[in-house]
């Protein structure tokens, strides 16, 4: 999903659920979990061209978020360097 259709479904609010996951070779993804008319539906926020758009700071995803009037969101921070798992 790019972020137009993120901006749309927001907006009309069919966003159910917002995950950023955070990827050791990558940076940070996110994926968008939201209404559709046969139940609820899981894309992950992709580049322009093509792609899972990734972002290098967490900051950088709560910025992008933000601008299109998303405020909350569940990070993920699973595979974090010198995470010790439980």
């Amino acid at each position: 999903m790019q972020l137009l259709k993120l901006k749309v479904l927001a907006e009309a609010g069919a966003v159910c659920d917002i995950e950023v996951n955070h990827d050791a070779a990558e940076g940070w993804t996110v994926q968008v979990t939201y209404a559709t008319r046969r139940g609820e539906r899981c894309e992950p926020l992709e580049r322009q061209r093509g792609g899972v758009r990734t972002f290098a700071t967490l900051d950088a995803v709560a910025r992008t978020l933000a601008g299109l009037g998303l405020s909350g969101f569940r990070v993920n921070a699973a595979g974090l360097p010198g995470e010790e798992p439980p």
